[in-house]
C-alpha cells in the first residue's frame, strides 16, 4: 500500500498544472488600490510554511526587484513588525499557514494590521481562522490523500507565492514566469526518476546512527529544510539544513568522516561554490549526494533557481520514504512519548500558544536604538 508521502509525490505535477492557474487569478484579482504601493514584502510561517517563505523571499525580491524576506512567524510578529517605519502601509506580510490555526502566524497578521501594514494569507483550508483575520487570503485547496507528513501543502504556498512574486514583478517578468511554470509538472516527472538511483545509493551506505544534512543556499536553503523535515517527521531521523557556504565554516569538522551531505542546487547564483563543497566534502570521505535539478527546456537561469523548490524536494523525499519503511517506523513516530496530534501537536500548544494581542505588550522589549 503507498506511503501518504509516494501518494502525495505521484500527485504534484498534475497538482502544480492545476494549482498555478487558480493562484495565479487569485494574486491578480486581489490587488486592490492599497497594493500598487507595496514597496516591501515580509513572508512567514512556521514549519513547512516558513521553509516555503524562505525561498519564496529570495524569487519575489528576484523577480520584482522589491526587497523581500522570508522569516518564522516568531521572528516576524515579536521582532520585526515593532520595529517597522513610518512606511509601514507599503510592506505587505504574507502569512503561510496550511491550516490557517497556527498561533504564531496568527499572531504576526494581528501585530502587523495593528502597525498599519496589509496582510495577506496564503493556506490550504477553507475556513480558516487567518482567513478570517488577514485583510485579504489566496486559497488553494488540496486533493484527497492519506494523512501523514505534508507535501502538497507546501507546493501550494510556493505555488500561492510564486504568484503574488509575479504579479509584483514587471510585465515581461510575469510572462516568462508563467511560461517557466508550464515547464513544471512535465519536468518534475522526468526529474523524479533520474532521483531514484541517487536515492539508492545512500541507502546502501547510510547508518541509523548517522545525522543527514542537507545543504542549499537562496532558494535551496529553503528547499533543504523542507527535505530535512520530510526525514524527521517521517521516522525521526536526526536531519537539518544547513547553507552551503556555512558548511565549510563549521560541519566540515564533524566526526565521523563519513557522515553524509546531501546538495540541493538550482544550479543558479551558487552553483560554483556549490561543486567545490561536493569536492572538499568527497576528499574527507564525507557520503556526498548531489541534486542538481536541470529543466527539460531552456529556461533562464534566475527563473530556474527561483522554482527550484518545486522540484527540489523530490529525492529527499523519497529517500524519507523508503527510510521509514526500512526501519519499521510511522509517520510522526506514531504520535508515541507524549506527542499529540491534538491541537496541531498537543502539548506543544502549536495552534493553541497564547498570542501576543498588542504592539504595547512588545513595549518593554523593543531596543533603545
Amino acid at each position: 500500500m503507498p506511503s501518504s508521502l509516494s501518494e502525495q509525490a505521484a500527485m504534484a505535477g498534475n497538482y502544480v498544472e492545476r494549482a498555478w492557474p487558480q493562484a495565479r487569478e487569485a494574486a491578480w484579482g486581489l490587488f486592490d488600490r492599497r497594493l500598487q504601493d507595496i514597496r516591501q514584502v515580509i513572508l512567514c510561517g512556521c514549519g513547512d510554511s516558513h521553509h516555503a517563505a524562505n525561498s519564496l523571499g529570495w524569487a519575489i525580491t528576484n523577480w520584482s526587484g522589491l526587497p523581500a524576506a522570508g522569516l518564522t512567524s516568531m521572528e516576524a510578529a515579536r521582532y520585526l513588525i515593532p520595529h517597522l517605519n513610518s512606511g509601514v502601509g507599503r510592506v505587505l506580510l504574507v502569512a503561510i499557514s496550511a491550516s490557517g490555526e497556527t498561533a504564531r502566524t496568527r499572531e504576526a497578521v494581528a501585530l502587523a494590521k495593528a502597525a498599519g501594514s496589509p496582510t495577506l494569507a496564503v493556506t490550504s483550508e477553507r475556513g480558516g481562522a487567518l482567513n478570517q483575520e488577514a485583510d485579504f487570503s489566496i486559497q488553494l485547496e488540496l486533493p484527497p490523500f492519506a494523512g501523514g507528513p505534508g507535501l502538497l501543502s507546501y507546493l501550494a504556498s510556493l505555488i500561492a507565492g510564486f504568484a503574488v512574486g509575479a504579479r509584483l514583478a514587471p510585465a515581461g517578468v510575469q510572462e516568462v514566469v508563467e511560461e517557466g511554470l508550464a515547464q513544471i509538472p512535465g519536468s518534475l516527472a522526468r526529474w523524479q526518476a533520474t532521483q531514484a538511483s541517487a536515492v539508492a545509493q545512500l541507502l546502501e551506505r547510510f547508518e541509523p546512527a548517522w545525522p543527514l544534512l542537507f545543504l542549499g543556499s537562496g532558494p535551496a536553503h529553503g528547499a533543504a529544510r523542507f527535505a530535512a523535515a520530510k526525514c524527521i517527521e517521517a521516522s525521526g531521523q536526526v536531519a537539518w539544513a544547513q547553507d552551503v557556504e556555512e558548511w565549510a565554516h563549521l560541519e566540515y569538522f564533524c566526526e565521523p568522516a563519513e557522515l553524509p551531505i546531501w546538495i540541493l542546487s538550482g544550479q543558479g547564483a551558487s552553483t560554483g561554490r556549490e561543486r567545490e563543497v561536493a569536492e572538499a566534502a568527497r576528499s574527507i570521505g564525507r557520503t556526498v549526494t548531489v541534486s542538481e535539478w536541470e529543466t527539460s527546456s531552456p529556461m533562464p537561469g534566475w527563473l530556474r533557481e527561483g522554482l527550484a523548490p518545486l522540484v527540489l524536494w523530490s529525492g529527499p523525499l523519497m529517500f524519507a520514504d523508503q527510510w521509514m519503511s526500512r526501519i519499521g517506523q510511522h509517520p510522526f513516530r506514531s504520535f508515541g512519548g507524549g506527542r499529540s496530534r491534538e491541537q496541531g501537536g498537543g502539548i506543544s500548544r502549536v495552534r493553541s500558544s497564547t498570542r501576543i494581542s498588542s504592539l504595547a505588550q512588545l513595549h518593554g522589549f523593543r531596543s533603545r536604538n
